[in-house]
């Protein structure tokens, strides 16, 4: 994901996102990242247009809860066109309806807005995204097995669904044209690794 950020936002000579972070054309967007922990806040956190947030149960988007705001990614509480860019590491794979959370993020940024995001895929991608949890109803209902991923804070939040490369024609119908970023790595396996890049038509 900080090569797909550099690559759409930086300069070549750049080294890392800390450098990327001080230059004013990027230290002056509007940057929204769902979540409170990892490297990408650490860096970002300081910057004046930069905001982020956490998800709780029960919780009313845009109130703050424990001094952080709260945010529900189906239903944000920011204005259209609030971003330039939005930042998503390993979250869409918790949303009970990730494509509901897909259209907000593209409601909230601009026109020419990025969404640059992770979700645990590997090349090559299965060709159909599997739904893991039944959402039509109001309750949860358990297709596979229940599987989970730890939440960052010491918890468990449940996998909804396994996606598959038809992301990038769903994402499309939403409004994004979508890009697959790879780390050119000596590496094989972490060659495989991707990242997603949105943009905003």
């Amino acid at each position: 994901m900080a090569s797909a950020i550099l690559a759409a936002y930086g300069k070549a000579q750049m080294r890392g996102l800390a450098e990327l972070a001080r230059c004013p054309v990027f230290s002056d967007l509007a940057i929204y990242e769902p979540g409170v922990s990892g490297a990408y806040r650490s860096v970002f956190n300081a910057l004046p247009g930069y905001q982020n947030s956490f998800y709780w149960d029960g919780g009313i988007s845009g109130q703050k809860m424990n001094g952080v705001r709260h945010e529900d990614l189906m239903n944000l509480s920011f204005a259209d066109e609030s971003f330039d860019l939005v930042i998503s590491s390993d979250i869409f794979e918790h949303i009970r309806r990730p494509w509901v959370a897909f259209r907000e993020v593209a409601r909230v940024l601009k026109r020419g807005g990025m969404h640059i995001f992770s979700i645990p895929a590997l090349l090559p991608m299965d060709k159909e995204t599997v739904y893991r949890v039944d959402t039509s109803g109001p309750e949860d209902v358990h297709i596979l097995e229940p599987y989970f991923h730890g939440d960052g804070r010491g918890g468990k939040s449940l996998v909804y669904v396994d996606y598959g490369r038809d992301i990038i024609d769903i994402l499309e119908e939403i409004g994004f044209r979508t890009f697959v970023n790879t780390d050119d790595h000596i590496d094989v396996e972490r060659r495989r690794v991707i990242a997603f890049s949105c943009l905003k038509i």
